[in-house]
């Protein structure tokens, strides 16, 4: 469970139970003990939050990774996708503490791996840095998926870098989140379901995989944003 969830910190029930059953089979009548039990021994064990591997790291003296492979295809592949996201809840946000860690389990990473790519993440560890090591990641990866809810500023900066190199990227969000006007208008952006039932989970995770493939597979056909908005600005300045 902590390398699943890369930590400690477990979702809500309404989130956590979904995975405990489908990911773990572990029946529901167990699921509250599960929760309590797991959440007693990190705090025995003095791992109270954050990342685990953070932790053990630092009482070995040395650094975390700044990325962190989240998953891959049992075939061996070559190609990456480079997620961001938001990774704390928000207060007026409205979202319950550990959604996006479970869109990132749940949704992004199964659906990833359907795929065929190695799926890559920031490891932040509550740090709003966005570190050069995290940028060269976002610039050099085969494929960004940005999860544009709750309209994250991190999310909008990271995705103006990979539009501005003019490489293939996968928009998602909750439904429900806003329309961003230059985005949503030029590039198409996949919905999911927030709710993360297992029966929206199973009919998302399809759509999103193909949403990611329809991604790479249009790389060198589709014209990119930044394609689009110079050609906009130069027939502008014409007289």
């Amino acid at each position: 469970m902590l390398r699943h969830y890369k930590g400690s910190n477990l979702p809500e029930m309404k989130y956590l139970a979904n995975t405990l059953e489908t990911e773990f089979g572990l029946d529901p009548s167990f699921h509250e003990e599960f929760s309590r039990v797991f959440r007693e021994n990190c705090k025995y064990l003095g791992i109270t939050s954050g990342d685990a591997i953070a932790v053990a790291d630092a009482e070995a003296g040395t650094s975390a990774p700044t990325t962190v492979l989240i998953g891959e295809p049992a075939k061996k592949t070559s190609i990456t996708a480079f997620v961001v996201m938001p990774f704390v809840e928000k207060e007026a946000g409205g979202r319950p503490k550990g959604f996006f860690s479970e869109v990132l389990a749940s949704l992004v990473t199964p659906a990833g791996i359907e795929a065929g790519f190695k799926v890559e993440t920031a490891n932040r560890q509550g740090s709003d840095v966005i570190q050069s090591t995290i940028v060269n990641e976002l610039l050099d990866a085969d494929l960004v998926i940005a999860d544009l809810t709750d309209h994250n500023p991190n999310v909008m900066f990271e995705l103006g870098l990979r539009i501005a190199a003019k490489k293939p990227v996968a928009l998602i969000k909750a439904a429900g989140t806003g329309r961003v006007f230059d985005v949503d208008n030029m590039m198409r952006v996949l919905e999911y379901q927030p709710t993360l039932w297992r029966s929206t989970v199973e009919v998302d995770v399809p759509e999103l995989t193909k949403h990611f493939k329809a991604a790479w597979d249009n790389r060198s056909k589709d014209k990119s944003y930044m394609d689009i908005l110079r050609r906009a600005g130069a027939a502008a300045d014409r007289p």
